[in-house]
């Protein structure tokens, strides 16, 4: 056995007997602990969804993305273009049930869709929205996603950028929207943008990729104009 060998073998069997610091809340910085907490808060509210036939088997779907829950009335609001073309979502909350959804309305101009949930016991709550009026590039960011249909997951980044456009006029273009770093992965599509207090201040709609996944150029809009868009869509269950 090479000498270079026997000094690696011996280092791994040194720091193997040393004893490793516990791992609790002690150890964790408050940065640390302000991210779990945010993410304990507002998980609850975001729905992993799945496209599917009424009458197949429970997640035979052809298209999965995410969505949170808008309001006390259970409205989820997502993309349209993960839920273009069909009439039901299958929707798993946080706690693992799985109910089928309504889709509401939807405007494919601003790639927008709202869900409605049916009745239930313990519905889960509303996100909590906030404003995007104030927003710097800078700002530290958050999401979760069920990213490549996982399940809900935390990624955490910055805004790069405001007033971006995504997309050409004749293909539809989205405009003033939020850049992101955070990672933004097939099937975030619909996922919550927030703040660090937690609050909604985008829906994460579109990634900028060569490799088809997420580059660290996302783009979210704005929560401001998502509530424009949503509020005729409960109403009205408009189609624009």
């Amino acid at each position: 056995m090479s000498s270079t060998l026997l000094l690696s073998l011996g280092l791994l069997q040194g720091c193997s007997a040393m004893p490793l610091p516990a791992l609790g809340h002690a150890s964790l910085t408050a940065t640390e602990q302000n991210t779990i907490a945010l993410f304990e808060r507002s998980n609850p509210s975001v729905v992993s969804l799945n496209a599917k036939n009424p009458q197949a088997n429970a997640w035979e779907g052809t298209a999965s993305g995410t969505g949170f829950v808008w309001d006390k009335q259970g409205h989820i609001v997502t993309t349209q273009h993960l839920i273009q073309g069909q009439q039901f979502m299958q929707v798993r909350l946080s706690d693992q049930r799985i109910v089928q959804a309504r889709v509401l309305g939807y405007s494919a101009t601003q790639d927008l869709a709202v869900l409605q949930l049916p009745t239930i016991a313990n519905p889960p709550p509303a996100a909590t929205l906030g404003n995007s009026t104030h927003l710097k590039v800078g700002q530290h960011v958050f999401s979760i996603g069920n990213a490549f249909d996982l399940g809900p997951g935390l990624t955490e980044g910055l805004i790069s950028a405001l007033d971006r456009t995504f997309g050409d006029e004749q293909n539809g273009a989205i405009y003033h929207l939020i850049q992101t770093d955070a990672a933004i992965n097939p099937g975030s599509s619909g996922a919550p943008l927030l703040n660090s207090a937690g609050q909604v201040i985008g829906v994460n709609v579109a990634i900028y990729s060569l490799s088809g996944g997420s580059e660290g150029v996302g783009f979210a809009i704005p929560i401001d104009i998502v509530k424009q868009i949503v509020k005729p869509l409960i109403n009205q269950g408009a189609k624009t």
